[in-house]
Formats: C-alpha cells, structure tokens, sequence
C-alpha cells in the first residue's frame, strides 16, 4: 500500500524575493549569466540559460569553459555557479524542515548563506563523496572529475560529513576529500590554481578510474540499504498507525497522542530519505560523468572499457532508486492534520470517515 502524494512540494520557498518568484513555481531564480550557460528543467530538453528565468526544483545548471551563472533563493541565499561545472537544485519533495540543496557533479561553486537560512540542515550543498551543511556563511566547493572535493570558508562554519564522519571548518579553513578519507582541516591559501587542481584530479581520474567507480558502486549500494531499512520502517510504522486508529474508532482516546507520534515518525523518516536521495544523485551525477570520460577515446583512461561498463550498469539502476525515493518521500502533513482534526471531532466509538476524507489522501490503494 503506497501512500499517494497530496498537493504540493514543500521546499526551498517560505517566503518572496523582488523580482517576486511565485512560491509554488520556482526553486530559485537565475539573476546574471556570462558566456556558455545552459539549463535543462525536469522533463525537458537543455536550452541556453536566460537571466530573470525561474527555475523550478530539480533544474540541472551546466556550464561551459567560460560560462558563469548567479541562482538567488526566496530567503536571498545565492550560488555562483563557476566555469566548467554541472549541478542541479534538488526536486526531492521534504516534509518537516524547508531546505536548499544543491547537488554538484564536477566543476565549482560559490555559496553565500544567509542566517534567515536558519539552522545547520536549512542549506546542504551535496557532492559525490560528502554533504556540506552550513549556518549562515560564505564557502566554496569544488568537485574534481574523480569525484575529489574541496570546501574552502570565507564566513561562518560549515560541517563537512560523510555517513557521521567529518569535519567543522571554520573561517579561514579548507579541507580535501577523496575516495579514501576526508583530509585534515587546514588554512585555506590565499590563491588557488584551480585549473591546475582540476588537471590534477583529471590525471587521477586517468590512472585510477577503476577505484573511482568502485567506490561510487559501493557508495551507492550503501545508501540503497538504508533507503531500504528506512522503507520498511514507514511500512511498520503505517501499520501501527493503523492499529491505532482502530482503538481509537473503539473509544481509546489515549491512541491519538499515539497517532501523532507516528505522525512525527512517518515526517522524519521521509525527510532522511530525501537526503539519502539527494546523496545518491549526486554519486549517479558524478558516474554519468565517468562513463563519458571512460567512453573518450582522446582521455586515455587506463580500464576505461571496465570504467564504462559499470557506469552504464549503475545508471540502470538509478531509476529503481528514484522510484524507492519518489515512494519514501510521498507523504502529506496537511492530509496528516487534517486527519487528526477529523478525528478529534469524531464522535467517540463511532468515527467513520466519509468518502474522498483525508484518510483517503494518506492511505490510498
């Protein structure tokens, strides 16, 4: 039994920025674009990326060698989205925390965070090997084509985690990822060659494809095992909802406390699997990225033939993925409520709920 989706996507927009982007429509707004800028909404085909345009949750932003794009949000956090870059505004619908995220596949990202953003979980910049939360603050982070990351802070503090393991950076700091381990926090320099950083991690992604995309099948699997534990978790807890509500129709007024409680329970589970999705898509990011170096004749990747064909399996599982995403997250707080509004009024040892109630938005067939 699934529960069907109710209304809208509860996300990144709370509150009006000037221009004004209508709250049910965008996930931010493109407000300045230089060079080669292309931007491609759920669904759709790529175009060339237009200053002023809204862009919906789930916009992929790619840019060329010497393209450059500004995203401004609702609560006038903003992204500069630096050449030779692939990232996209994450679509996943969240239930309990409103929430910026943006996924990066390769390339580099300027982050300006403001503290309307609210707490660490507010604004997360996810790469293929770690999630950046942050308060209120100025970073960068740069992804390699080996996937390789580096966050570097200007302002406030940022934790860089992987699976309950990281680092805090503060001003001044930096820290370096790979595939192995997430490095030691150092001070940042005050200049970096970052085309000779990324011709680094290039000539790491020739020499080591292999491990590369090993370490991201392995990753990827993980984060399917908990999306899976999760999953059934919700379906236990459904079923003691279900319990309850049935006491409760008995004449267990005590049971609705209970029923909050599963509420709150389904919220939170829901809202873990939206990271693990927004985690996964990354890693799916940063392997189509790999299947198509692999697949250059003119890169010269050692094992590129194997590199290639695990990209291709991977993607074949993606939509799997999506779909265990799409199921976990489908949830409403507002047929929730209104639910327990029903309820509360309903006449003691005999609640029926009429046809086409809320019940029927939360527990459809």
């Amino acid at each position: 039994m699934r529960m069907r989706l109710f209304v809208l996507w509860i996300g990144v927009m709370v509150t009006m920025i000037a221009p004004a982007v209508p709250a049910e429509a965008a996930g931010g707004r493109l407000v300045a674009v230089s060079g080669g800028v292309w931007t491609r909404a759920p669904g759709d085909t790529e175009m060339i990326a237009r200053p002023g345009s809204d862009l919906a949750p789930g916009t992929r932003i790619r840019t060329g060698a010497d393209g450059k794009a500004e995203v401004i949000f609702v609560d006038g956090s903003s992204v500069l989205v630096r050449s030779n870059t692939a990232m996209v505004l994450s679509g996943i619908k969240r239930q309990e925390k409103k929430k910026t995220a943006l996924l990066i596949f390769f390339g580099r990202i300027w982050n300006k965070v403001t503290r309307s953003a609210g707490d660490q979980n507010r604004y997360a910049v996810h790469t293929p090997l770690v999630v950046c939360g942050v308060r209120g603050t100025v970073f960068e982070t740069a992804v390699g084509a080996d996937g390789s990351v580096r966050v570097m802070v200007e302002q406030g503090s940022v934790g860089v985690n992987d699976q309950g393991q990281g680092q805090l950076l503060q001003p001044g700091q930096e820290v370096e990822v790979d595939v192995d381990r997430i490095g030691m926090v150092s001070e940042s320099r005050e200049a970096v060659d970052w085309g000779q950083w990324q011709e680094q991690k290039r000539d790491h992604l020739r020499r080591q494809g292999r491990k590369i995309i090993n370490d991201m099948n392995r990753r990827l699997h993980s984060r399917k095992e908990q999306v899976t534990i999760l999953r059934q978790r919700q379906n236990e807890i459904v079923q003691k909802r279900k319990a309850a509500e049935l006491r409760y129709k008995n004449g267990d007024d005590a049971t609705l406390d209970q029923i909050r409680q599963y509420n709150s329970e389904l919220i939170s589970a829901a809202d873990q699997i939206a990271d693990q999705g927004d985690a996964a898509a990354s890693q799916f990011g940063l392997v189509d990225h790999l299947g198509e170096r692999a697949a250059d004749p003119l890169f010269e990747m050692a094992d590129g033939p194997y590199v290639a064909a695990e990209a291709e399996r991977l993607k074949r599982i993606k939509a799997d993925f999506d779909q265990m995403i799409a199921e976990g997250t489908d949830l409403s707080i507002a047929a929730m409520e209104k639910m327990l509004e029903e309820m509360s009024r309903g006449r003691r040892g005999s609640l029926k709920f009429k046809k086409g109630s809320s019940a029927d938005d939360l527990w459809g067939e």
